[in-house]
């Protein structure tokens, strides 16, 4: 049907058949046009080669609208062609060849924003000009270019990732289709403008606006597209200076909303010497003429990398007198996540959304890597690690995605944005890195990008490439076989002293499987594998590319036992990704070397035996004997690392009265000496502070000491009632979540009054978020219809009220009335949510630990699936957790609450 379809619309269409020569316009049906319109990517011909976009933009109204104009090449005659536009009311379109200028028709030919745009002639080869003239309103759900208004300010941005450009202009909406373009703004008089380049021309229109005319853009896909207006204030902050690589300045300039400009200092600050890290690094210059940090007031993620106007969300870039020690490292991270993206992913771009590693892994990864150069002793490898083992959880799910994999509907584009893309592909990174060397991998990212500048590259070509250059084929097959299939490897170690007298260590690798898995051992990956060996001898480090089932590492001969092994560490340094087996002897001798390993191996390990007990292989004894070693390490992300493998034994006991008892007793008893002792004699350093919050949160939310909790109850009291109280030091953004929290749960109606009243009062974008975040974590079933009431109602923000809903479904008090009202109120729910996290709407589920609520979710989203377009992956790994949660509670759940009934 299709083949019949491309032929009749006279069209070119790649995924079409070849097309009929066609010397007429034959009629073409608007059936026939939604039936051939591509549900994904458009055809690779027409492409753009230029745009023009003029437009009015005035953020008080609800409304804006333009021209815009777009210079299209068709290698062939055509009678029409696909593009992108969504809810747009076209007032014309006009076509020009440069000898005759026309009108063609637009046509909406599919609800993902493909249309169509009919010729009324043959026209072609050769560019022909397409202008479209339009209006439509501003978005309201962050998506496209929304309006809000904060403190009697209205202003308008552009969300335009990943295919969102579409909601406010005509185009070519996938990252293939790079193109300049210039852009022309009217906006209200006094109003700022932002786009991806500086002002090229300024005049006064006399109605009290000014046309700013832009200068053209370098090629650029049109989800990297900024624009926003409104009342910024303008922080100039002089220039990027020359270096080694970049012979020309770069004006930096900070945009905030009114009276938020001087907290952008610090993101101001830092930026020169990030963009000079990774210059160096990658021997690239930075390529643009110009750098703008962006706050934006709301935006739907934590930021985005707007070619040359990195946009933020105010709360992550803007730093308030009272930032914590942990939130000024999150906004180094994220500073130093879109500074990379300039390089990987707008410089180079992904073709489609199955390479989006290409940009979010390699950015992710460029995190650390600069940061450990800006501050050498801020031990950034280790947060790697950390998110590496945050990926591994959902990569044991048979619903995981691949890091690299296809996507045929654009409905299912976002779902690539998880743990896989982001925290997988920077692991795997890492792995690579860690194992052949800096001085092998880290030149050939600089020859990919140079190689692909101003253009596309997809995993085939950068295979090719960074195989050519570091001349290491197990690289390249090392990369191909973690990116392109999902999975995570289980490595089993058994270490020996054979009769020959040569010591050995046989590895064997396996795919991860927890109990309740309907896995299969079908997968086989090329591992980089080091291990340390410790023996009376001291210790030993191998290297082995693991690229089949198994291999015994020889180790030495020995006249007697004193050189056999006596521990094995089987990731180290705890950059390989890869879970860990041991049986129970060895985990006993490890356990005992565990001060010998390093931090990342401290936090490989307790990963490692948290998943061997959810795979049904050691007892909660022995996790909870590591537990209580880590709490005492000196590394605070080893610690954190302990206090998270402590807390997924929650669920398994806090039905049950008295193991929920003995569970809180023993996180105090674990925790609290070490809380004690450094609120003592800790010292004021930065790990400590950020430790102390985390031993804090620990303390008041699990172990719930009565004493500490009034404490922090009363904090968070004063700081809204009586900021100049001694409450106020107490208290920083790292905290305040906690505080907040806290207040809510044990002081109930007037703390949640107070606390609504205060994010009004403060203009506080921290405050404010940590404020929305602890609404959702009251315990009272009494209050959350009042708090669903203000999700529903939008009162918080759109990314707020989704928080409220999260918050209130994983507390066991709230859940169940939460999650009747969520499936009574999911049309009103969705409506109010940002439009790029709809999709993930099944994971709000992912407590109901109960056989009955996958059905409920099951009839809930079948019902709803046109609510909600891309939901599928999503609902099947909130049905497989619940399923291994199940799995767990039957297998281990009676062992876990009989132990801690005994404590």
């Amino acid at each position: 049907m299709r083949d019949w379809l491309c032929a009749l619309i006279g069209f070119a269409l790649t995924a079409c058949s070849p097309p009929l020569e066609v010397t007429e316009i034959v009629p073409v049906s608007e059936l026939a046009m939604r039936e051939a319109a591509p549900a994904g990517r458009l055809p690779s011909s027409p492409y753009p080669t230029a745009y023009t976009v003029d437009l009015f933009v005035d953020p008080r109204e609800a409304r804006f609208g333009g021209v815009v104009t777009i210079d299209v090449h068709f290698d062939m005659p055509s009678s029409g062609f696909y593009l992108h536009g969504r809810d747009l009311d076209v007032a014309s379109v006009m076509l020009s060849t440069g000898e005759a200028t026309v009108p063609g028709t637009w046509y909406d030919v599919h609800e993902t924003g493909v249309a169509w745009v009919q010729f009324p002639q043959m026209m072609g080869p050769g560019i022909v000009s397409v202008a479209i003239d339009y209006s439509t309103a501003f978005d309201v759900n962050l998506s496209g270019l929304f309006k809000v208004t904060e403190q009697g300010d209205a202003y308008a941005l552009a969300k335009s990732e990943s295919i969102q450009a579409r909601r406010f202009m005509p185009g070519f909406d996938e990252p293939a289709f790079k193109a300049p373009v210039t852009t022309t703004l009217t906006i209200p008089e006094g109003m700022e403008a932002i786009t991806n380049t500086l002002e090229a021309e300024r005049h006064l229109t006399g109605s009290g606006h000014e046309r700013i005319t832009f200068e053209v853009t370098r090629p650029l896909p049109t989800y990297l597209l900024s624009l926003a207006v409104g009342s910024f204030d303008v922080v100039e902050a002089g220039e990027l200076p020359p270096n080694e690589v970049r012979s020309e300045p770069i004006p930096l300039r900070g945009f905030a909303r009114r009276g938020k400009g001087p907290d952008l200092a610090y993101a101001l600050e830092t930026a020169p010497e990030l963009v000079r890290i990774f210059e160096e690094a990658l021997q690239v210059p930075y390529p643009y003429k110009k750098l703008d940090i962006v706050a934006a007031p709301q935006w739907p993620s934590g930021a985005t990398e707007l070619a040359a106007a990195l946009t933020y969300r105010e709360s992550r870039i803007l730093a308030g007198p009272d930032m914590g020690p942990a939130a000024r490292r999150s906004l180094l991270a994220i500073h130093a996540h879109e500074v990379g993206h300039m390089w990987f992913g707008n410089l180079v771009t992904p073709p489609w959304w199955d390479d989006l590693w290409l940009k979010e892994a390699f950015a992710s990864w460029g995190e650390g890597a600069s940061l450990s150069v800006l501050e050498p002793e801020g031990r950034y490898e280790l947060d790697a690690i950390a998110d590496g083992i945050r990926a591994m959880e959902l990569d044991s799910l048979s619903s995981a995605r691949a890091v690299r994999e296809p996507i045929t509907r654009s409905e299912t584009i976002r779902s690539a944005y998880d743990a896989i893309t982001y925290y997988k592909g920077l692991a795997v990174i890492g792995m690579v890195d860690a194992y052949f060397g800096a001085d092998v991998f880290r030149p050939a990212l600089g020859k990919y990008v140079e190689a692909y500048e101003d253009s596309i590259a997809d995993s085939p070509q950068f295979f090719d490439i960074i195989g050519d250059v570091t001349g290491e084929p197990d690289l390249t097959e090392a990369f191909q076989s973690f990116v392109e299939q999902n999975g995570l490897p289980l490595i089993t170690a058994n270490h020996r002293c054979r009769e020959d007298g040569l010591s050995s260590i046989l590895l064997m690798q396996d795919r991860y499987r927890p109990i309740g898995s309907d896995l299969k051992n079908d997968r086989e990956w090329t591992i980089p594998i080091c291990m340390k060996v410790g023996s009376a001898d001291g210790i030993e480090r191998k290297c082995h590319m693991l690229n089949d089932a198994g291999w015994e590492v020889l180790l030495h001969r020995a006249e007697d036992n004193a050189a056999c092994p006596t521990w094995v560490m089987p990731n180290a340094e705890g950059t390989g990704y890869y879970r860990f087996s041991l049986n129970a002897e060895q985990w006993q001798e490890l356990g005992q070397a565990f001060d010998l390993l390093t931090p990342g191996e401290q936090m490989s390990t307790l990963d490692s035996i948290g998943a061997e007990f959810a795979a049904g292989r050691i007892d909660v004894d022995t996790v909870w004997r590591f537990i209580d070693e880590a709490a005492r390490a000196d590394e605070r992300r080893v610690v954190s690392a302990a206090i998270r493998q402590a807390e997924r034994l929650k669920p398994l006991v806090e039905n049950d009265p008295d193991a929920f008892a003995g569970y809180k007793a023993q996180i105090a008893d674990i925790f609290s000496d070490r809380l004690t002792a450094l609120e003592q004699h800790g010292g004021d350093g930065e790990n400590e502070a950020i430790l102390r919050t985390a031993l804090e949160r620990v303390m008041v939310e699990v172990a719930e000491d009565p004493v500490r909790r009034e404490i922090l109850a009363d904090a968070a009291l004063l700081y809204v009632t009586d900021a100049t109280s001694d409450a106020a030091p107490v208290l920083t953004s790292d905290n305040f979540s906690t505080a907040f929290a806290i207040a809510i749960q044990d002081r109930g109606a007037p703390m949640l009054e107070a606390s609504l009243t205060a994010r009004t009062e403060f203009d506080d974008p921290a405050l404010e978020l940590a404020i929305a975040y602890a609404i959702g974590e009251n315990r009272d079933p009494a209050l959350t219809l009042r708090i669903l009431d203000l999700a529903l109602n939008g009162t918080l923000g759109s990314r707020e009220s989704l928080t409220l809903v999260r918050g209130q479904m994983a507390q066991p008090e709230t859940r169940a009335e939460t999650w009747d009202w969520l499936r009574e109120n999911f049309d009103a729910f969705v409506d109010v949510i940002p439009r790029q996290r709809r999709f993930a709407t099944p994971s709000l589920a992912v407590n109901l630990c109960e056989q009955d609520r996958i059905d409920e979710l099951e009839t809930l989203f079948a019902a709803k699936a046109d609510l909600v377009p891309g939901y599928e992956r999503s609902l099947e790994q909130t049905k497989e957790r619940l399923q291994l949660c199940i799995a767990l509670n039957r297998a281990r759940g009676d062992s876990v609450r009989a132990y801690f009934q005994d404590r």
